[in-house]
């Protein structure tokens, strides 16, 4: 029940959340099999949040044990479908406890369930994938053992994100072809040890192809600028916010495939002509979006920006309470990256939470239908007020870049069409 009651509220927080998120290929989960779905691991716990909005079954999630620790805490986690694996880093003593999770496991798969499972066992917020433990392949096995033949699914789905820990980053998940365990299974009887490594490595496989993948961290800088003017060349639409457009992926995964093949003295030409654009960039106070939009700044959306003021105030600051206080506790409170845009996400959708009771609840009860007004109100002012001050920003660039002297324009854009040249022929990446 709370699992259903939750989920269409985080669905809503995370639309906010992201720009936007592309969900690519899930026609390619089978229907009415028990699955599981073995995804990578950048963040703490937003990767499952998505899975659990944007597809249409209900999902059971492995996550580490130390979260169970607390009465409290572990009562709501097993609302939300969640359930401890312990690691050595709990101490071995606790290591007996996953004997329940596997016969969990075991059962909700049997029973046709499906279940979310992180292969890689850590998290940290880079792009590449990190060694796959063999678990998942042992639970997908044991289930075997105990039930017999289920036609048990593995589904990889690739996790991929613009800029993991930043509020409004983008989204990019990635359906990867299912993994049939019935075809594992006279090698599982013939050497079980080894086919457990296979599998493990078919899965591994299947991420890989999924994901933007950078091998070598040296190679993440060269990366991300490059990936900087892709994304600029192709700015989002507002609408859909859940796109099933691959465009941006693919674009990144050869990239990321490209940089990585380059020789050293490639990288470090590269690195030269694309510090020195920037650099440019950085000198004349000008973003290099902005050059992609610089015939926004006209009256028509001066006058946009005047009339759309006062609706962006009021919303603004009506939900700065929740919004203000998200952000607070994740830069005060979490030190690890990659807990910091899923503690802000979780603050804020829980205070959002309490504030939606409470009008439905209580404030119906004190001012009657004036609350679910105050609460439409909320959501859509708060709505308006984030497009706005985005649009605000590109418009205050924007100036920046008209402002600029006309040689000195000329001179950024003519440096840049030649890096999105060289970007287009050797990376063979439509930009």
């Amino acid at each position: 029940m709370i699992y259903s009651f939750v989920r269409p509220i985080a669905a809503l927080a995370l639309k906010i959340f992201f720009r936007k998120i592309y969900f690519t290929n899930r026609n390619r989960i089978p229907d009415g099999k028990p699955l599981i779905l073995a995804i990578n691991h950048p963040t703490a716990f937003i990767e499952p949040c998505i899975l659990a909005c944007f597809l249409p079954i209900k999902l059971y999630f492995l996550v580490r044990g130390d979260l169970f620790k607390k009465a409290h805490f572990r009562k709501m986690l097993n609302l939300l479908h969640m359930v401890p694996i312990f690691r050595k880093q709990e101490g071995l003593d606790q290591l007996s406890k996953n004997d329940e999770t596997f016969d969990f496991c075991y059962k909700a798969l049997k029973d046709h369930k499906t279940v979310v499972i992180l292969p890689e066992g850590k998290t940290i917020q880079e792009k590449r994938l990190r060694p796959i433990r063999k678990g998942l392949a042992r639970i997908a096995f044991g289930t075997y053992e105990k039930y017999g033949d289920i036609d048990l699914h593995i589904v990889p789905i690739g996790v991929n994100f613009t800029e993991a820990d930043k509020f409004r980053s983008v989204a990019m998940f990635d359906v990867g072809e299912s993994i049939r365990l019935k075809d594992y299974y006279d090698q599982y009887q013939e050497n079980p040890q080894r086919t457990i490594r296979n599998l493990t490595n078919k899965v591994k496989e299947g991420l890989e192809n999924h994901i933007v993948n950078i091998p070598n961290p040296k190679d993440d800088e060269l990366a991300e600028d490059i990936f900087t003017l892709l994304r600029n060349n192709h700015p989002e639409k507002i609408f859909p916010i859940v796109s099933e457009d691959r465009q941006l992926l693919e674009g990144e995964m050869d990239i990321a495939n490209y940089v990585s093949q380059m020789s050293e003295d490639e990288k470090s030409d590269w690195s030269d002509i694309i510090k020195r654009y920037f650099s440019k960039v950085e000198t004349n106070k000008v973003k290099d979006q902005a050059l992609q939009d610089a015939g926004i700044y006209n009256w028509k959306n001066t006058l946009l920006l005047v009339l759309g003021f006062v609706p962006y105030f009021l919303g603004y600051w009506s939900n700065y309470p929740i919004f203000g206080y998200a952000k607070y506790v994740s830069k005060t409170k979490v030190k690890q990256l990659e807990f910091k845009a899923p503690v802000a996400l979780a603050v804020g959708l829980g205070l959002s939470i309490l504030l939606m009771l409470f009008l439905v609840s209580g404030g119906f009860y004190l001012w009657g239908w004036w609350s679910i007004l105050a609460l439409l109100s909320l959501f859509y002012l708060g709505r308006f007020s984030l497009v706005y001050l985005e649009f605000w920003n590109k418009y205050r660039d924007a100036k920046a870049v008209n402002k600029l002297d006309e040689l000195v324009l000329k001179e950024i854009n003519n440096d840049r069409e030649i890096i999105v040249k060289m970007i287009s022929e050797m990376a063979l990446v439509s930009v």
